[in-house]
């Protein structure tokens, strides 16, 4: 398959697999905020004008959107930017795409669920808590609304990149390193998922011309403290300046889904994608000398 495909959000985690991933099959072209350079050409998802000229030029098969404000408290924070970033830029994308003939594939996230009750099927009730959630389910609903369109759930996501900032890996490595006492929370729980594993999903959807909403993820639930443990027995690291602190301790700024996670049965189904547990992803990413 060698279709055109414009990945938006390319600097992201995300975006850095998709790149690797979709590369030797499909043609891409990849966005994101800032100047030019490393193969990324710069596009703002809020600027009508922007994303229009974009689309109409370049003329995709399909938009995979994996840009979002994904700053859980900046959402609290600012929630007209995290508005304008979530849902309108989506709208543009989808606007654009409409006018020749693309598909959308919308990233999102767990956090549409309230965390009372997961982890969590497709067909169960969403319930945000937070304005990123909030602001993430009202995407969903454009791109699903909008025919036939595309979105996949991730969430927990580390990719094989040490040295990036919002990679939850780096951060448990870096501390871990340097005898940083750490705290991790004890009651949030998820399926940790590789981007990689993530982007070969979405490459499977894309392939396949999947359309409705999909779930992926890791095939292991765990709680942050017991996923740090393993990232620390991946690298050796002594784990003895990690404790665990509850949700309600941290006193957050926006509240957080407990019982998260994400049920991935149906994409494995019907579209034969696999997943692996936390060790063999590590292992993937950081393969050992």
């Amino acid at each position: 398959m060698s279709a055109r495909v414009l990945v938006t959000g390319a600097r992201g985690q995300l975006g850095l697999a998709l790149a690797q991933v979709l590369t030797p099959e499909m043609d891409l072209l990849l966005a994101d905020l800032g100047p030019a350079g490393s193969g990324i050409v710069p596009l703002d998802i809020t600027d009508w004008s922007q994303v229009k000229e974009t689309v109409q030029s370049f003329k995709p098969r399909f938009i995979v959107n994996a840009a979002a404000i994904t700053d859980v408290d900046g959402n609290e924070r600012e929630p007209e930017k995290a508005q304008l970033v979530n849902t309108t830029g989506v709208k543009y994308l989808l606007d654009a795409g409409e006018k020749i003939g693309a598909t959308i594939l919308q990233m999102s996230t767990d956090y549409v669920f309230n965390g009372k009750t997961g982890p969590y099927l497709e067909s169960d009730k969403t319930d945000p808590i937070s304005v990123y959630g909030r602001t993430k389910l009202e995407s969903e609903q454009l791109v699903l609304e909008g025919g036939n369109h595309l979105v996949i759930r991730g969430n927990v996501l580390f990719g094989p990149n040490i040295d990036s900032k919002a990679s939850f890996v780096a951060w448990v490595v870096n501390s871990l390193k340097a005898s940083k006492p750490i705290r991790l929370v004890s009651d949030q729980i998820n399926n940790p998922t590789l981007t990689t594993h993530l982007a070969e999903a979405i490459r499977e959807a894309l392939v396949q011309e999947a359309t409705g909403l999909y779930h992926y993820g890791g095939l292991e639930f765990v709680n942050r403290y017991e996923f740090a443990l393993k990232i620390a027995q991946h690298f050796s690291l002594p784990a003895n300046n990690m404790t665990t602190i509850t949700t309600k301790e941290l006193n957050q700024l926006a509240p957080r889904p407990l019982k998260g996670g994400l049920i991935c049965s149906k994409m494995k189904l019907e579209l034969s994608v696999v997943n692996t547990n936390i060790a063999e992803a590590l292992s993937q990413a950081f393969p050992r000398s």
